[in-house]
């Protein structure tokens, strides 16, 4: 009995391995440039096989690339995909084509549901139907924009229907997408416009722009955008694109749009004050931040003390930042990368826009210069805000006779040269200056220049080269004709880059060379007038060249697996002239302790660093509405900020590493759990990270370090470590959107040296000067109609460490203060309510000029969040404890928006 059932068992076993070696039997290569038909006709020769089907149906089928080494079955599902073919096995011996109707009807379905949904629908082909040849796979590229100002969209989604296949527009609103040649449905949607569907006709490898018109549409808006997807489950780790619209809709600090503030609120972000440059990431500091602007770091992100951003959101194209999981094509910064790109000109109209608020005004005009060829835009901005400044009244100083100045500007030329090839000419400049009454006058600016050449070299290839120069500067004067002065400091650094990203099937490749040379001129003291008894001094040059090559590659193992790997190599040299200071050894590195002095001529190598960076990120997709996203990455930071405060100020410096300061080498991971509800109406997420940084810099007790030849006997390197949880639910559609986020994160140092004067608090572990445990970020916007808009903002954070006097004592008659250990104690904790309500203009699609009021109030229950603490000795040895408020009242602003 056991024999009669185990004989057909065994029968059916050896057929099913029978079929399965005829689908896997292997080609060799020789079947490329040959019709279907012939390559069958060889493999029945050659294997004791049948293949059935009716020549017509495969005369147009030919083998465009080699399948060498390839099962057949696997050849065959490649030059079937996105027709109507398809085979099944008849029995072990034969093998039967049918021709599949469903692609067709699935089409058909396609069409009529956009139909009955009054989408607009346009019928398009690319190539000549006669030369279609099925299976083959062709490229389509292109550009989506604006119909109104030709602006690219960027993050919008190009969707192959029927093959569930789809791209994302990058910075520049481009697409690429690989798909079969044939019949196909196109749709292509972005938040805020019209969706349009496309019965998409293509036979050869091409171009199609697509234009998209607005239609605001109160049930579908984003407040945050993800680069990859508007969905977090499916997005790549740690990556957020800001929406431009939804920053200027925000309640800003006196009408002034601002894309810092909008990055402050985000998860894992907080800054240190009221008036603090920059911001803080996951625990790191401000100088750990690489912000780009075109392609090129920017070393002071602020206006007037970080009350302002130096950018013009109304020239700001995009925005993406980076918090963790950071490409292997960034490097230089520990914590995060903010990469800011600027408007390209319209190459079909001429247009502007702009902005009138109380305390600055900016205009921005775009326009063709030979139609579709190549175009131009500028944008400036200006404040008038001393009338402001001067009528402040307080106690602290007297700033009736103070002066305020700002101003940025930007202008980019694109030239196209074909669909392939396009040249962009852009710069940016910004200065500053600020004096108080009868004091000392600040001065500080950025430049930027770039020429970038992209080009396509294949369907599957594409490069962007960059030449750039910038510098930052700062400058402190004084005019009294006795003691006036003039201290300044500079950074030029011309750079070089070549970037390439290559598709090929299931992988994304990218890889290139970067290289930025910097020359430092860290601090000169001349007096300002003949009469002045300033001595002049001059610290030595310094020169450095950054550099490095990198390889990336984003990998979709399956509709559930996303990696994204890559790796950086990076280089560090810093170069004479240089003298460099010897100290005895085993001895404190202190000025009494200096001996000998090492000079390097010229061009001759003074220290070499380098360092492998791995990156790497996994995204498993649960299901439709859950994600796991897990990310590490390894960085090198080569220059490091110098500074005895909590944020970034005018005169403040960079130093490079070299002879005594390492650079900083930071390893971070992080894991997550991601969630949607309700059909994407609501989103949430939950991440932990840790992060360890090898070589921080600080500084020791009493240092001076402006104008300090010999910085290294003041500043001593140790370690930190950061680690934190960040949640956030968001609600993306409907009259109400917004975000609540909280985070709880540390920021903590240890700095152990060979001595006691080369340590902090006895080597024992302390909180950072932007360590803030609690985090808490609520921001809305509720529609009330299509052109109005309520919304707000609340931000709650724990007050920042500081070191405080404990006790005081005289000496000779002199009051001698004794300060705890180093941020042991905190200012009070900080919150601020914002409101706005934004009137947009009407919503007609052909109209001359549009315009939108914004009306907002600024901490709006007047909280005098405290900046920093100051002590006043108010008896012999008594010292009483004051805060200071920078903006300890509610302040409302008006200000219009205008585009036409």
């Amino acid at each position: 009995m056991l024999k009669k059932l185990l004989l057909p068992l065994l029968g059916l076993f050896y057929l099913n391995s029978q079929a399965q070696t005829i689908l896997d039997q292997k080609l060799d290569g020789s079947e490329q440039g040959k019709n279907l038909s012939v390559v069958l006709s060889e493999f029945e020769a050659k294997h004791p096989v049948r293949f059935y089907y009716l020549p017509e149906w495969t005369d147009k089928i030919v083998f465009e690339q080699s399948f060498k080494d390839q099962p057949l079955g696997a050849a065959l599902d490649e030059l079937f995909l996105g027709t109507e073919l398809n085979y099944f096995l008849l029995n072990p011996s034969s093998v039967v084509f049918v021709k599949d109707p469903k692609q067709d009807l699935k089409r058909s379905s396609l069409i009529n549901t956009a139909i009955q949904g009054r989408k607009k629908i346009e019928q398009l082909t690319l190539g000549n139907p006669a030369t279609f040849k099925k299976g083959q796979k062709v490229t389509v590229r292109g550009k989506v924009t604006d119909s109104k100002n030709n602006e690219p969209l960027v993050g919008a989604s190009v969707v192959v229907s029927d093959l569930q296949l789809v791209a994302i527009t990058d910075p520049n609103g481009d697409y690429q997408i690989q798909l079969p040649t044939g019949q196909h449905v196109l749709s292509v949607s972005y938040v805020n416009y019209e969706e349009k569907v496309l019965e998409f006709g293509v036979f050869e490898t091409g171009t199609v722009n697509i234009i998209l018109e607005e239609t605001p549409t109160l049930l579908e808006e984003v407040v945050i955008l993800d680069k990859a997807a508007r969905e977090i489950t499916t997005s790549r780790i740690n990556i957020t694109q800001l929406s431009i619209k939804e920053i200027k809709r925000a309640p800003a600090l006196f009408g002034e749009v601002d894309l810092i503030r909008q990055i402050q609120i985000l998860p894992g972000v907080t800054t240190a004050g009221e008036a603090a440059s920059g911001f803080n990431v996951r625990g790191g500091g401000v100088d750990q931040n690489l912000i780009l602007y075109d392609g090129l770091p920017v070393f002071n992100s602020s206006h007037v003390f970080g009350f302002f951003s130096a950018f013009n959101a109304e020239a700001v194209r995009d925005v993406t930042f980076y918090r963790g999981g950071i490409p292997a094509e960034y490097g230089g910064r520990v914590s995060s990368v903010l990469d800011i790109g600027s408007k390209e000109g319209s190459f079909e109209k001429w247009g502007g826009a702009g902005g009138i608020g109380i305390i600055s005004s900016n205009v921005l005009v775009s326009g063709p210069i030979v139609k579709d060829k190549t175009s131009i835009v500028a944008s400036a901005r200006i404040t008038y805000s001393d009338w402001f400044i001067n009528s402040i009244r307080t106690n602290y100083v007297d700033l009736r006779d103070s002066k305020v100045f700002f101003y940025d500007g930007t202008a980019k030329l694109t030239h196209r040269f074909s669909e392939k090839t396009r040249l962009t000419l852009s710069a940016y400049s910004s200065q500053d200056e600020f004096r108080l009454s009868g004091d000392t006058t600040y001065r500080w600016n950025n430049l930027l220049s770039t020429l970038k050449l992209d080009h396509v070299f294949s369907a599957k290839l594409n490069s962007s080269f960059l030449l750039g120069y910038g510098s930052y500067g700062y400058e402190v004067s004084d005019e009294n004709p006795v003691t006036g002065f003039l201290l300044s400091y500079k950074i030029t650094y011309p750079s070089f880059k070549a970037d390439f990203d290559y598709q090929g099937g299931a992988h994304k490749l990218s890889f290139g060379i970067q290289s930025t040379y910097y020359g430092f001129d860290p601090g000169r003291l001349e007096p300002s007038s003949p009469t002045s008894n300033v001595k002049p001094i001059q610290i030595e040059k310094q020169q450095s060249l950054e550099s490095g090559i990198y390889l990336g590659d984003g990998f979709t193992v399956s509709d559930k697996i996303l990696l994204d790997g890559g790796v950086r190599f990076s280089t560090f040299t810093s170069f004479g002239p240089a003298n460099v200071y010897v100290y005895k050894p085993d001895q404190p590195i202190e000025t009494l302790n200096l001996i000998d002095t090492l000079v390097f001529s010229s061009g001759e190598k003074i220290k070499t660093y380098y360092g492998v960076e791995p990156r790497a990120s996994f995204r498993y997709t649960i299901n439709q509405k859950s994600s796991i996203k897990i990310g590490f990455n390894r960085i090198y930071q080569y220059l490091q900020l110098v500074t005895n405060t909590a944020a970034i100020t005018p005169i403040d410096i960079w130093q490079p590493s070299g002879y005594y300061f390492k650079p900083q080498m930071a390893d971070q991971f992080s894991i997550g759990y991601f969630r949607n509800f309700k059909e994407k109406m609501y989103e949430t997420f939950v991440e932990v990270y840790h992060k360890d940084i090898t070589n921080v810099l600080d500084f020791k007790d009493g240092a001076q370090l402006i104008l300090n030849p010999q910085l290294e006997t003041d500043l001593i390197q140790g370690k930190g470590r950061a680690y934190g949880v960040e949640t956030q639910i968001a609600k993306n559609l409907g009259r109400l959107t917004g975000s609540f986020n909280y985070t709880y994160s540390r920021s903590l140092r240890t700095i152990t040296g060979a001595t006691p004067s080369e340590s902090i608090n006895n080597g024992n572990e302390y909180p950072s000067n932007f360590d803030q445990p609690h985090i808490v970020n609520l921001n809305w916007k509720y529609g009330i109609s299509k052109r109005y808009f309520f919304t707000g903002a609340f931000t709650y954070r724990t007050g920042r460490p500081v070191t405080t006097p404990v006790s005081a004592f005289i000496i000779d008659n002199l009051s001698i203060a004794n300060f705890s250990e180093r941020n042991q104690f905190r200012i009070p904790d900080y919150h601020r309510l914002d409101l706005a309500m934004v009137i947009e203009g009407n919503h007609k699609r052909k109209k001359f000029w549009d315009g939108t009021w914004t009306i907002s109030i600024y901490n709006v229950y007047g909280r005098k969040n405290p900046y920093s603490i100051f002590f006043k000795e108010v008896d012999a040895g008594v010292l009483r404890p004051y805060s200071l408020a920078i903006i300890g009242t509610a302040l409302p602003s008006v200000s219009y928006a205008f585009k036409f």
